[in-house]
């Protein structure tokens, strides 16, 4: 083959590579306040612990948010990876969001759930934080 039909048929292959790539559905970023909604939505338990010191479950999300937001990447990943599987561990369960962390703790190497007790640790941090914030002072988590 000549050199020009080589840079013909690499010319081709990019294109179509880059096709493929343009008509792949890009990855939908995570929605902070949704991911927070829905893990928390419908779990009694959270509910009175947050609302016991006079907080609402939109008090701990609106903690939440401003926490997410202040994370590095490493931490986000961990800590949306940890959100989306309660979440998936909770649907139609009727677990709480503590006792899908009790199962989850249990799984130390990940082997069970995808998270290591690591990873689990710094993807729970975030939201423990916004839990200690809403019940001390929720007001300082609400829009202004």
């Amino acid at each position: 083959m000549r050199w020009g039909k080589r840079k013909t048929s690499a010319s081709l292959l990019a294109g179509f590579a880059l096709a493929a790539c343009a008509s792949t559905p890009a990855e939908q970023a995570v929605q902070p306040l949704a991911l927070c909604q829905t893990m928390v939505s419908g779990d009694t338990q959270l509910e009175l612990r947050i609302t016991n010191r006079g907080a609402t479950l939109d008090d701990l999300c609106a903690c939440y948010v401003q926490i997410e937001a202040g994370l590095d990447e490493e931490t986000r990943a961990d800590n949306h990876a940890l959100m989306t599987k309660i979440i998936e561990m909770r649907d139609g369960t009727g677990l709480s969001t503590e006792d899908v962390a009790e199962l989850m703790e249990d799984d130390r190497d990940g082997s069970l759930y995808g998270l290591t007790e690591e990873r689990m640790k710094r993807g729970a941090q975030p939201v423990e934080d916004a839990m200690s914030k809403a019940r001390r002072d929720p007001a300082s988590c609400r829009a202004s």
